[in-house]
């Protein structure tokens, strides 16, 4: 059976294109393009990898590590692992955070490491470690508003005039 699927993501200026395809039953090639809008014939990233189908489940699950290591090192938020491979990408998914972890973790945040970064070292994904965060009163969003002993609740909503308006007032 052949199939050929095709995924092309725009981001700014630039295309990347992901091709999953097969001719027979046997083989599976995946190819990866990308380019700018605006010069389409000058390749900004190429590659080919062709392997046969029954070596599809353990790459699939390479491949998501791969991302996760690109991920960390662009300081990006990691993509979207499927359920069957998240306990395997990240071991603390699901598992209760302890006070001595929530600690670290807020200890962790105000010295300024990388959302991506403490989810690795957690073993968690990027959306619980933000999560835990808002739930410990610490909002990543605005971080300039957190001081270490938590946010107010209502910062994350209020502009950033308003609550230095209010700042001032207090001080005034």
């Amino acid at each position: 059976m052949s199939f050929r699927h095709i995924n092309e993501l725009p981001l700014g200026d630039k295309i990347f294109r992901i091709e999953l395809a097969s001719d027979d039953d046997t083989t599976v090639t995946l190819t990866l393009t990308g380019w700018q809008e605006d010069a389409p014939e000058t390749p900004l990233a190429s590659g080919t990898l062709t392997l046969p189908l029954t070596d599809v489940p353990p790459l699939r699950i390479a491949l998501n590590r791969a991302l996760r290591a690109l991920a960390l090192v662009a300081d990006v938020a990691e993509p979207i692992p499927d359920r069957d491979v998240l306990r395997e990408l990240f071991p603390g998914h699901g598992a209760p955070w302890i006070p001595q972890h929530e600690e670290d973790l807020t200890q962790r945040f105000h010295a300024g490491e990388s959302i991506a970064r403490t989810a690795a070292r957690f073993g968690r994904t990027p959306d619980s470690v933000r999560t835990k965060l808002r739930e410990l009163g610490h909002d990543p969003r605005r971080p300039e508003y957190c001081p270490p002993d938590g946010c107010m609740s209502w910062s994350r909503y209020a502009s950033p005039a308003l609550v230095g308006a209010a700042r001032d007032t207090a001080q005034g």
